[in-house]
Protein backbone atom coordinates (compact mmCIF):
# COMPACT_ATOMS: atom_id res chain seq x y z
CA UNK A 1 0.00 0.00 0.00
CA UNK A 2 1.38 3.61 -0.78
CA UNK A 3 1.65 6.20 1.82
CA UNK A 4 3.63 9.25 1.24
CA UNK A 5 7.27 9.61 2.01
CA UNK A 6 9.47 12.21 2.77
CA UNK A 7 13.01 11.66 1.97
CA UNK A 8 15.47 13.38 3.79
CA UNK A 9 19.49 13.93 2.38
CA UNK A 10 22.45 15.74 3.21
CA UNK A 11 24.82 16.58 0.10
CA UNK A 12 27.19 18.75 -1.17
CA UNK A 13 26.56 21.45 -3.91
CA UNK A 14 26.91 19.43 -7.21
CA UNK A 15 25.62 21.24 -10.62
CA UNK A 16 23.31 18.71 -11.56
CA UNK A 17 22.65 17.09 -8.83
CA UNK A 18 18.55 18.42 -8.99
CA UNK A 19 18.32 16.96 -12.50
CA UNK A 20 19.74 13.80 -11.71
CA UNK A 21 17.37 13.29 -8.33
CA UNK A 22 15.01 13.92 -10.58
CA UNK A 23 16.00 11.52 -13.03
CA UNK A 24 16.22 8.69 -10.43
CA UNK A 25 12.51 9.14 -9.62
CA UNK A 26 11.20 9.46 -13.30
CA UNK A 27 12.86 6.19 -13.81
CA UNK A 28 10.84 4.52 -11.28
CA UNK A 29 7.86 6.52 -12.09
CA UNK A 30 7.24 8.22 -9.10
CA UNK A 31 5.86 11.65 -8.83
CA UNK A 32 7.45 13.99 -6.51
CA UNK A 33 4.79 15.60 -4.37
CA UNK A 34 7.21 18.40 -3.17
CA UNK A 35 10.67 19.56 -3.34
CA UNK A 36 12.64 21.63 -0.91
CA UNK A 37 16.36 22.25 -0.35
CA UNK A 38 17.85 24.51 1.98
CA UNK A 39 21.69 25.12 2.35
CA UNK A 40 23.93 25.80 5.52
CA UNK A 41 26.84 28.15 5.01
CA UNK A 42 28.68 27.02 8.17
CA UNK A 43 28.74 23.50 7.27
CA UNK A 44 28.21 24.24 3.01
CA UNK A 45 25.66 21.13 2.88
CA UNK A 46 22.64 21.37 1.57
CA UNK A 47 19.53 19.55 2.75
CA UNK A 48 17.09 18.40 0.44
CA UNK A 49 13.46 17.25 1.21
CA UNK A 50 11.32 15.25 -1.11
CA UNK A 51 7.92 13.68 -0.85
CA UNK A 52 5.94 11.27 -2.98
CA UNK A 53 3.71 8.73 -3.24
CA UNK A 54 5.37 4.68 -2.29
CA UNK A 55 5.84 2.06 -0.29
CA UNK A 56 8.64 1.27 2.52
CA UNK A 57 9.99 -1.31 0.85
CA UNK A 58 10.74 0.74 -2.42
CA UNK A 59 11.94 3.56 -0.26
CA UNK A 60 15.18 1.36 0.68
CA UNK A 61 15.87 1.13 -2.88
CA UNK A 62 15.37 4.72 -3.66
CA UNK A 63 17.69 5.64 -0.65
CA UNK A 64 20.54 3.11 -1.88
CA UNK A 65 20.47 4.33 -5.41
CA UNK A 66 21.13 8.11 -4.37
CA UNK A 67 23.52 7.17 -1.68
CA UNK A 68 25.26 5.36 -4.96
CA UNK A 69 24.83 7.80 -7.80
CA UNK A 70 25.17 10.87 -6.22
CA UNK A 71 27.29 10.44 -3.52
CA UNK A 72 25.25 12.01 -0.24
CA UNK A 73 26.82 12.50 2.96
CA UNK A 74 23.20 10.46 4.70
CA UNK A 75 19.72 9.99 4.08
CA UNK A 76 16.80 9.27 5.70
CA UNK A 77 13.07 8.44 5.20
CA UNK A 78 10.02 8.96 7.40
CA UNK A 79 6.46 8.25 6.50
CA UNK A 80 3.63 9.97 8.07
CA UNK A 81 3.97 8.82 11.50
CA UNK A 82 7.60 9.59 11.81
CA UNK A 83 7.22 12.90 11.04
CA UNK A 84 5.48 13.53 14.13
CA UNK A 85 7.16 11.39 16.22
CA UNK A 86 11.15 12.15 14.76
CA UNK A 87 13.35 14.58 13.92
CA UNK A 88 15.65 14.42 11.17
CA UNK A 89 18.62 17.15 12.25
CA UNK A 90 21.97 18.53 11.36
CA UNK A 91 24.63 19.88 13.94
CA UNK A 92 27.89 20.66 15.04
CA UNK A 93 29.66 19.99 18.48
CA UNK A 94 32.50 20.63 19.89
CA UNK A 95 35.00 17.71 19.60
CA UNK A 96 35.66 17.63 23.63
CA UNK A 97 31.89 16.34 23.85
CA UNK A 98 31.80 13.37 21.28
CA UNK A 99 31.68 11.15 24.13
CA UNK A 100 28.19 12.46 25.56
CA UNK A 101 26.18 11.58 22.05
CA UNK A 102 27.50 7.54 21.93
CA UNK A 103 23.81 6.64 23.46
CA UNK A 104 22.35 8.43 20.47
CA UNK A 105 21.55 7.04 16.76
CA UNK A 106 24.19 9.91 15.51
CA UNK A 107 26.18 9.77 12.66
CA UNK A 108 29.77 11.84 11.85
CA UNK A 109 29.77 13.12 8.73
CA UNK A 110 33.20 15.17 8.97
CA UNK A 111 35.38 16.97 11.39
CA UNK A 112 35.67 20.74 10.50
CA UNK A 113 39.29 22.11 12.60
CA UNK A 114 37.31 21.87 16.44
CA UNK A 115 33.64 20.70 15.62
CA UNK A 116 31.95 17.63 14.14
CA UNK A 117 29.49 18.01 11.65
CA UNK A 118 26.83 15.30 12.96
CA UNK A 119 23.05 14.25 11.55
CA UNK A 120 20.55 11.32 12.65
CA UNK A 121 16.97 10.80 12.75
CA UNK A 122 15.97 11.12 16.36
CA UNK A 123 12.60 10.49 18.21
CA UNK A 124 11.56 14.07 19.50
CA UNK A 125 12.06 12.98 23.51
CA UNK A 126 15.56 12.13 22.74
CA UNK A 127 16.07 14.84 20.41
CA UNK A 128 15.38 17.11 23.67
CA UNK A 129 17.62 15.45 26.18
CA UNK A 130 20.49 15.66 23.73
CA UNK A 131 19.53 19.21 23.31
CA UNK A 132 19.78 19.55 26.96
CA UNK A 133 23.18 17.16 26.76
CA UNK A 134 24.71 19.60 24.03
CA UNK A 135 24.56 23.03 25.25
CA UNK A 136 27.71 24.17 23.18
CA UNK A 137 26.79 22.41 19.86
CA UNK A 138 25.15 24.54 17.19
CA UNK A 139 21.92 23.15 15.79
CA UNK A 140 21.65 23.73 11.83
CA UNK A 141 18.78 22.10 10.47
CA UNK A 142 15.86 20.23 11.68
Amino acid sequence: MKEKITLTLFCEKEATLISKIALIFTRKKLQIDHFLVDFCEDTSLYKISIGYWDDETNSKTIVAILERIIEIFCCYTQNQKELETHQILLFKIPIIHKKQITRFPISYLFQEKEHWICCGKIANEHFYTLQNTLTQSTLQFN
